[in-house]
């Protein structure tokens, strides 16, 4: 069936040193652009296009995009392939899946509504490759040791690759480690923190799960994956091997040398299984966890923060074969603030920016840097950001101004790709006063929190329902302590 969008003639009017460029698109096709030399011959351009599309019975769309936004939809290599924008969707919990991790109709649809959205990149959530310690009720599992597991994300994987093959779609590893709930799952942990502890896990228990990595990695290759994320972040097993906390001797912790040899390993194990960069390597990088002995600090006691050893990590990954990293930065299980910015601490949004450019700057150029926690910045008003004016501190602007100035490649959508999908191709077909902005309510996250179904409750009434059936029972929580967000 031919798609709404094909039926548009689009007159797109884009800034350049002189005047303008009008750039005409039937549909997502350009069929051709020219120079404007005079602003009033905009109007003219748009009425005499508009009178053409109306004799070929399709809408005309006029567009004017900012000076700089450009950049937004210009291509962009990572590894073998090549992204059609500059737009990631972040790995967002559903916990929408069946009572045994399984796929549901609900999940399906989800990731259909994110690749119709027109993000260059979907990165599936946090999928647990084992299902005995998890932090989510309805957490998402794929088991690759599993048949009907196999079959089914085989299943879902080619639906959405026949429906989008312009779609990047990037599964991230998850393990929760001492983050799982005891109350369903087994709680386990390489050294117990205060206030979370678990069972101490061994060498033997490592060295299984970077084994299931590898056999995962191999069989999503085959169905059509176009590549796989590395959880080394906000407080789950991949940031618990290697904050400076883990001072125990053993082969995983102590030096730095032993706290990475996880991440490493993992990382060497499946490029040299699959050295094709048509299927793309990464990681998910907390550049700190801002708490003492966490990931990027100074030592297994120390609250002072030290990029040294996220640097490392980094430049230490990209030599063994990554493509791409996904900054953030925080624990989900202690500051939500730092992790997923909102109106009372939008200036957090300059942390994320700025260790997205720290990223790049000790990358190659070639490396892809995916940015984060820019939801709270919406359309610039009301954001919670002073000193700087509305346009300039919109998402849309703020993200072309890093991926301009070097600080990061793609723009990650967390919290606002619940709120709405559609942004991108809101965004490239002129319809901003369409989008629907992420409030970073944190509704979102209290559905979370209460192990429900994870949704927008401001603009999705299912979820507002689900919320108000939650508060009934629990009440309105003080504070969001939970999993992930931006």
């Amino acid at each position: 069936m031919e798609s709404q969008v094909s039926k548009e003639l689009i007159i797109t009017f884009l800034p350049s040193e002189e005047s303008a460029v009008c750039v005409i698109a039937l549909g997502e096709k350009e069929i051709g652009r020219f120079p404007v030399k005079r602003r009033e011959d905009k109007a003219t351009i748009s009425s005499a296009f508009s009178a053409i599309a109306k004799q070929l019975g399709v809408r005309a769309v006029v567009k004017e995009k900012a000076s700089g936004e450009e950049i937004l939809w210009s291509p962009v290599k990572i590894g073998a392939l090549t992204a059609k924008n500059r737009f990631a969707v972040l790995p967002m919990e559903g916990a929408d899946a069946g009572k045994d991790g399984s796929l549901t109709a609900g999940c399906m649809e989800r990731y259909h509504a994110y690749c119709a959205g027109g993000a260059a990149v979907i990165c599936l959530e946090a999928v647990t490759l084992q299902y005995e310690s998890r932090s989510r009720d309805r957490q998402l599992l794929f088991d690759v040791r599993d048949p009907q597991s196999r079959a089914s994300w085989e299943a879902f994987i080619r639906s959405l690759k026949i429906q989008y093959p312009d779609t990047i779609l990037i599964f991230q590893f998850h393990h929760a480690g001492e983050t799982a709930d005891p109350s369903f799952s087994r709680r386990v942990c390489v050294k117990p923190l205060p206030g979370f502890g678990g069972d101490v896990i061994d060498e033997s228990y490592i060295e299984d799960y970077i084994r299931r990595q590898v056999e995962t990695a191999e069989f999503l290759y085959g169905i059509g994956v176009d590549g796989v994320d590395l959880k080394l972040c906000h407080g789950y097993l991949g940031s618990q091997l290697l904050r400076p906390y883990n001072d125990r001797n053993w082969k995983y912790g102590g030096s730095w040398e032993n706290r990475s040899r996880f991440a490493f390993e993992t990382c060497e194990k499946i490029r040299s299984r699959i050295p094709d960069h048509h299927f793309l390597l990464g990681a998910r990088v907390s550049m700190y966890e801002e708490m003492p002995g966490g990931q990027g600090h100074a030592g297994a006691d120390s609250p002072y923060i030290d990029l040294k050893e996220p640097i490392a990590l980094i430049q230490g990954l990209e030599q063994r074969g990554c493509d791409f990293f996904g900054e953030t930065i925080g624990n989900a299980s202690l500051y939500w603030e730092n992790m997923a910015p909102d109106r009372s601490c939008a200036v957090n949004v300059y942390k994320h920016a700025s260790m997205a450019k720290q990223m790049k700057e000790h990358l190659r150029t070639e490396t892809i840097v995916i940015g984060a926690g820019m939801s709270v910045l919406g359309d610039g008003t009301e954001n919670g950001l002073r000193g700087i004016e509305a346009e300039k501190s919109s998402l849309p602007a703020f993200g072309s101004s890093c991926i301009r100035d070097g600080g990061m490649d793609l723009i990650g959508l967390g919290r606002q790709s619940l709120a709405d999908p559609e942004l991108p191709i809101k965004l490239r077909d002129g319809k901003m006063e369409e989008i629907h902005w992420c409030r970073t309510c944190n509704l979102c996250s209290e559905l979370e929190m209460r192990q429900q179904s994870i949704g927008c409750p401001v603009y999705r009434e299912t979820y507002r329902a689900l919320l108000q059936k939650v508060r009934q029972e629990y009440g309105k929580p003080e504070r969001i302590i939970t999993g992930d967000g931006e």
